[in-house]
């Protein structure tokens, strides 16, 4: 077979490709296409795979938009191209409804009629009927069936589903499935008539992806009782995340995680305080209750704690908008795993308090307060407002090389001590108690906090992080720890806190 056209075909598929306002677009991309433009006519289905060099199998398209894979077709360089842009735009925040949106699939809305052993869905124009089984764990009924994506929502709004999609894993399971077999199905939930979907989010937008119209699903059924639907939503929550942490094969993110366990929380907290007496209202006390009310392990309701802690501190910092919800996001300078490993464990108390929930000794508020105040400066000092993501290719200014020597993994390791030392510093924290309670005190005094920025102008404005040598670049990315450079450099906790070396 020829591969290449002639030049009076190339014309005839420029003509069969303009539009009826007589403009010409990129086949990939839907730009109008100019004289200035390169473009390449090219194959449809691809060459590769036997697609023909024939007028109805070629197309043209913007040059630098097609840079493919030999064994894609350009429909998959187009849906490739709208998902990058898509998840440019919303800044990796995508869910299973935005995937619906770019697929235009509109949701329908569903009556479902339980009736013995047996349940119908219907949207109206199509009714499908399943036998039902019985859950003895969870005490409710559910089914398996193939039903339409357009019955479909996603469990997300303080539901089961919080997990944003990852971008090379919907393409890799997208491309997987275009040859193999779904071998599990989608798990969802039936809440009156809506089907809620909370596990299998990456592989029901790969199939609609695929231009799948029907999907695999298994589905429990939601009982009417408040208590009853309490408990399913509660088991399904726990056994979900623990399905993705501990007993993972791909991971929630972790930032997910945290907020996900912090809405369990606060649920069982508030069942913790219509229970018990005022006086036992302590998170010490929560935590046991946790252990022998709920039968929680006394590691996971630690964690527990731990998280909300976390999230609350993390919730009132200017610090939010630069942590990826990913754990691995190359769009942000911090990510949770990296901040928990740092900055939150070298200021937050992340124990069980003794003191009475909002008594003069319950300082979490003023925790959450202190954070902020004490990140508001490292963010100030930073200047993390210069760091951009995705440098390689790109002239970056010295203040955005700059920022991001400061904010690389090694970096951020290496110097979150400092910060701990500052504030033992600054705090005039003599004893270990003080010390362990580090931000968990009343709101600190302006003339502390302005110490802590002293300090920590020192550090942020030290010579290394201008410094020409590149092998300090190539050290500071990698997630170990730098002592041995920053000592040579000179940045000592010594010149941090007093400035002398």
């Amino acid at each position: 077979m020829r591969r290449l056209l002639t030049d009076s075909e190339k014309l005839e598929v420029r003509k069969q490709q303009v539009d009826s306002e007589g403009v010409l677009r990129c086949f990939i991309s839907g730009q109008i296409i100019g004289d200035e433009d390169e473009v390449e006519y090219d194959h449809i289905h691809p060459y590769s795979k036997d697609g023909e060099t024939s007028l109805a199998n070629m197309r043209m398209v913007i040059k630098k938009l097609n840079r493919r894979k030999a064994a894609e077709s350009l429909y998959d360089v187009r849906d490739n191209l709208k998902l990058e842009r898509l998840f440019e735009e919303r800044k990796n925040n995508i869910r299973l409804q935005d995937i619906f949106e770019l697929k235009d699939i509109q949701k329908q809305s569903t009556a479902a009629t339980i009736n013995g052993t047996e349940v119908s869905v219907e949207d109206g124009s199509k009714k499908v009927t399943f036998p039902l089984y019985h859950d003895a764990i969870l005490d409710v009924p559910y089914f398996y069936g193939r039903i339409p994506v357009r019955w479909l929502e996603n469990d997300d709004q303080e539901g089961l589903q919080p997990r944003v999609i990852d971008y090379k894993r919907l393409i890799a399971i997208r491309d997987h499935l275009k040859s193999h077999p779904q071998l599990a199905p989608s798990i969802g939930r039936l809440l009156g008539t809506k089907l809620k979907l909370f596990d299998g989010q990456h592989k029901l937008a790969a199939q609609v992806l695929n231009n799948q119209t029907e999907i695999d699903i298994k589905v429990y059924v939601s009982p009417d009782e408040p208590e009853r639907a309490k408990k399913l939503f509660d088991g399904l929550m726990i056994t979900n995340l623990e399905a993705h942490s501990k007993l993972k094969q791909v991971p929630f993110y972790t930032s997910t995680l945290l907020d996900r366990l912090s809405v369990i929380y606060k649920e069982m907290l508030d069942e913790f305080i219509a229970e018990t007496p005022p006086e036992d209202h302590t998170e010490e006390r929560f935590l046991r209750f946790l252990s022998t009310v709920k039968s929680m392990p006394s590691a996971q309701a630690k964690e527990m704690l731990r998280s909300t802690i976390k999230v609350a501190a993390l919730e009132s910092s200017e610090l939010k908008e630069y942590v990826a919800a990913a754990s691995k996001d190359a769009s942000f300078p911090m990510t949770m795993d990296l901040l928990g490993n740092t900055i939150f464990r070298s200021c937050l108390y992340l124990e069980p308090s003794t003191a009475r929930f909002t008594s003069e000794k319950d300082f979490r508020n003023a925790e959450s307060a202190n954070f902020a105040a004490v990140l508001k400066i490292v963010i100030e000092e930073t200047q993390i407002e210069n760091w951009v993501p995705h440098a390689k290719g790109k002239t970056l200014s010295n203040q955005q090389l700059k920022a991001r020597r400061i904010w690389h993994k090694g970096s951020v390791l290496t110097r979150s001590p400092y910060l701990k030392s500052v504030l033992y510093f600054a705090l005039h924290c003599m004893t270990s108690e003080e010390r362990e309670h580090l931000l968990y005190r009343p709101e600190i005094a302006q003339d502390r906090l302005d110490i802590v920025r002293t300090c920590l102008r020192r550090l942020f404005s030290h010579p290394m992080w201008d410094d020409p040598d590149s092998e300090i670049d190539s050290l500071l990315v990698s997630a170990r720890k730098q002592e041995e450079l920053f000592n040579r450099k000179g940045l000592t906790e010594k010149y941090v806190l007093s400035g002398e070396n």
